[in-house]
């Protein structure tokens, strides 16, 4: 039998991340690049200013990171954890076959009740697509009362030229690890909505980035329509967007689309971390002001190869 909705319900009940100490300023990477300070400067005037560097790290050492300072700041036991996804962006985040990556967390961090999995191919949508799996998988009974969903990723050594998306983003290093509770009432996911556009089917190159077209704006708002439309509220009653950091003169236009008022838009993350792929959205909600019970927040994310996720959340 299937649960109740208001018992399958899950909430976002913790966030924590970790982050390279390291940090290179815009100028910085278009010089150690080989790129003129033209590109720097169209990087500074859409408000990208840094990003964390790992350098050798591996990404499983931040998810690891991110992993203990969860547990910890929420008190949650490693016995009482159900489930552990781990998300990426790029391959090169996981580790080589045949070793596993969630699996090696799962036993570097004693969750061994854990059912554990990983998920990717909706890139930087990753660990969106990763709570809907799950909310589906609650809702059809299966026993998950607490998970954990870690993403990470390091773009690595000899691929600094592709941190850049356009003059819009540089990716930055790090993880982030959300708990999801089932029934807690706070932070509660009542909207989630995934798109994927077939153009991109191919993949993106540098010719070819799902970022500014009219195209990419209409599938963003309506995707953050959607999920709105899922948690019965209109978009004038959000206190918070938090968004990913890529486009912020984009967010401009997205938030006007949405009849949001533009300081609703979160935006102090944007420059001082760089776009750390999957995380930036719940990064934002982590440390942006607490919204008063009962009031929402929509969380929103995109991905190269066409890939939307929006996240209505009620505090």
């Amino acid at each position: 039998m299937s649960a109740p909705l208001s018992d399958s319900m899950l909430s976002l009940s913790g966030i924590a991340f970790s982050l390279p100490s390291r940090t290179v300023d815009a100028t910085a990477w278009a010089s150690r690049c080989g790129l003129p300070e033209a590109r720097a400067s169209a990087l500074l005037r859409n408000g990208v200013q840094q990003f964390h560097d790992a350098a050798a790290q591996s990404p499983v050492t931040f998810a690891c990171e991110a992993v203990a300072a969860l547990l910890e700041d929420t008190g949650a036991t490693p016995a009482s954890i159900d489930a552990l996804v781990y998300t990426h962006t790029i391959q090169s985040s996981v580790l080589a076959p045949p070793a596993g990556t969630a699996a090696f967390i799962q036993s570097r961090m004693g969750l061994n009740r854990a059912l554990a999995f990983s998920v990717m191919q909706q890139n930087c949508v990753s660990p969106m697509a990763t709570i809907r799996m799950l909310r589906v998988l609650t809702v059809a009974g299966l026993p998950i009362q607490r998970a954990i969903v870690v993403c990470a990723d390091v773009m690595g050594s000899g691929c600094d030229h592709l941190r850049a998306i356009q003059d819009l983003a540089l990716h930055s290093d790090g993880a982030c690890a959300i708990l999801l509770e089932r029934g807690t009432g706070r932070n509660c996911i009542v909207g989630l909505h995934l798109y994927t556009d077939g153009r991109y089917f191919r993949g993106t190159d540098d010719d070819l980035q799902p970022v500014s077209d009219d195209r990419y704006y209409w599938s963003a708002f309506t995707t953050m329509r959607a999920a709105l439309g899922q948690a019965g509220i209109t978009a004038n009653e959000l206190v918070h967007v938090l968004p990913h950091h890529v486009n912020l003169p984009g967010w401009s236009r997205l938030v006007t689309m949405l009849s949001v008022p533009q300081e609703h838009l979160f935006t102090a993350n944007f420059g001082r971390l760089g776009h750390v792929f999957g995380a930036d959205p719940f990064i934002n909600l982590h440390t942006a002001p607490h919204g008063q019970p009962g009031s929402c927040s929509l969380l929103f994310s995109s991905g190269l190869a066409g890939c939307f996720g929006a996240m209505v959340i009620r505090h």
